[in-house]
């Protein structure tokens, strides 16, 4: 399992590609980018989820017993942690949706003109960038789903089935990190 040590190195080692990325963007260069944040991401999340004490949080779970503040905390963090902070761009899902907006319009425009060689590309490329857009707007309202209904499961008191129904996700997801 990576250290703190390991993480700022993978850090650093994004940092520069992304400077390199940056300096001459080239498709090489910004997909080692891609390949530099994933695995940084890979590594942040494996480190999180093995320094979470997870087995106190599921034993308590499964016997059903109340959980303290900070185990709350924990198992929110295990379980919605990455949507939560996902969650923190509601500008840049207001910016996704204006976005797609816009190109729905350029789409609708298109369908009242002749729909040549050149208005058929000009189309092709307007649903390729609607899809990037909409794949990042699906994936905050997915975050967004999860969250509530994390919150739906814990509000108020838990009840024995959510409780072990949670404690199993947690041994999955720990058990996937390993």
């Amino acid at each position: 399992m990576a250290g703190p040590e390991q993480v700022v190195a993978k850090l650093e080692d994004a940092l520069a590609t992304a400077a390199s990325s940056a300096s001459e963007p080239t498709a090489q260069h910004y997909e080692a980018l891609a390949q530099e944040l994933a695995d940084l991401g890979e590594m942040a999340r494996r480190f999180c989820e093995a320094h979470a004490d997870y087995r106190t949080l599921v034993r308590k779970l499964r016997a059903g017993d109340a959980l303290t503040p900070d185990e709350l905390s924990t198992l929110r963090l295990l379980i919605v942690g990455d949507a939560d902070y996902y969650l923190k761009y509601d500008e840049e899902f207001d910016r996704c949706k204006a976005e797609i907006g816009k190109i729905i319009g350029e789409i609708a425009r298109l369908k009242d003109g002749e729909l040549g060689v050149d208005a058929l590309m000009h189309l092709n490329v307007l649903c390729r960038e609607a899809d990037s857009l909409l794949a990042l707007t699906q994936h905050y309202l997915e975050a967004r789903d999860r969250v509530r209904r994390f919150e739906g499961a814990i509000g108020g008191t838990l009840d024995r089935d959510s409780a072990r129904t949670l404690a199993a996700i947690v041994e999955r997801m720990v058990a996937e990190s390993q």
